[in-house]
């Protein structure tokens, strides 16, 4: 089957699926602005890759100079979602990313007949939009605008199928009047050579570990106020998006590092917890579960999906609602399950840890196309 896979223009989650595709037997081609060197290094071979990365450029150099405002982020997906359509060439399958293809959805089916996938990483938009505008900043607006939303909705319309990763991400669509045929669900996957059960650190080890964007819609306030309220200890891993970090001597943060590092930090702290307001399935709860960490989630990470996967669902401690006190109290549960780890953490089987790979995404996926 020859597929055509293109990506918002960095590596994605999408690049993993070319990836393990095209070891499949299907005829690849992934197109980003990534590098072939870069692909390579993440085990895609050159043939497989298509990169636009000296046309894209200049808009890259835009995005970054106006600190990634709507107008730039959009000029770039108008342009880039054009040229994915005009270059790429004939395939039975496309599979594009929402909200940047549109164009090329309707391009590539009406030229080549293509089956089209719209791969969605978060809820339906007029779900996301209504949770990340409850956020102080927008003080009453909508936090996306109204030509983007429509963008995406125009891309949930066009395509053949909508590829997700989660269950609750399935029921926003369906509330929002897309049928249940149309939705093709597929956890993502986690390296396994990258991440493994650990032991954690004798040395002064953190009560809470937070990896991804410290924002308003991964929940981080409620991290603030519980940490403020109980003194626990918490290291954070990533950018600093919409919220200040505090300087309290109890919370300690650190700027996003290499994938292959983040294992140091997961050894030093005893839970992994992430109270997102919106998510589609965060593949930093994949790397927690991996790495032995009891996982505290909100009902919007993805993380439900992931008790299947394991054989004691008690791992994965789901906030009952969306508050503090329920936060609080999954964190207690969740050190306590801590507490009775001995050596190497490690609550999953070998099976389960297979069933988290890219290798396992990737014949998943597989699976799927061949039922369209």
């Amino acid at each position: 089957m020859k597929i055509n896979i293109a990506s918002f223009g960095g590596r994605s989650h999408l690049l993993d699926l070319a990836r393990e595709l095209s070891e499949l037997g299907h005829e690849v081609r992934f197109y980003s602005f990534v590098p072939d060197k870069r692909a390579k290094h993440f085990g895609l071979h050159p043939k497989n890759n298509y990169s636009y990365f000296l046309v894209a450029l200049p808009f890259i150099a835009l995005m970054r100079l106006t600190k990634q405002a709507i107008w730039s982020e959009f000029l770039f997906q108008i342009t880039f979602d054009y040229y994915t359509a005009w270059f790429s060439r004939p395939c039975d399958v496309f599979i594009g990313q929402s909200p940047m293809h549109l164009y090329s959805l309707k391009y590539l089916k009406r030229k080549y007949g293509a089956v089209t996938v719209l791969e969605r990483g978060n809820s339906h938009v007029l779900d996301e939009v209504e949770v990340l505008s409850r956020n102080p900043r927008y003080k009453g607006k909508t936090a996306k605008p109204k030509f983007i939303i429509s963008r995406d909705l125009r891309g949930y319309k066009t395509a053949d199928y909508i590829s997700i990763a989660s269950d609750h991400v399935r029921r926003s669509f369906i509330k929002n009047g897309i049928p249940n045929q149309k939705l093709l669900i597929n956890p993502y996957g986690v390296s396994t050579i990258d991440f493994r059960p650990t032991e954690l650190t004798k040395e002064n080890p953190y009560d809470i570990l937070m990896v991804g964007q410290w924002s308003f819609r991964k929940g981080s306030d409620l991290l603030i106020k519980l940490c403020e309220r109980t003194g626990y200890r918490l290291l954070h891993v990533g950018p600093i998006v919409d919220m200040e970090f505090p300087d309290a001597s109890n919370m300690d943060h650190v700027d996003a590092v290499d994938q292959r590092k983040l294992i140091e930090f997961y050894k030093k702290a005893k839970i992994f917890v992430l109270p997102s307001r919106e998510e589609g399935l965060a593949m930093v709860q994949l790397q927690a579960i991996i790495c032995g960490l009891p996982l505290v989630c909100s009902k919007y990470t993805g993380g439900r999906d992931l008790k299947s996967f394991i054989s004691d669902p008690k791992w994965i401690v789901e906030m009952d609602e969306y508050s503090l006190k329920s936060l609080e109290q999954n964190v207690t549960e969740a050190l306590a399950l801590a507490a009775s780890q001995i050596g190497i953490r490690k609550y999953i089987d070998l099976e389960s840890i297979s069933e988290f790979s890219w290798n396992a995404y990737g014949k998943r996926y597989h699976e799927n196309l061949l039922k369209l």
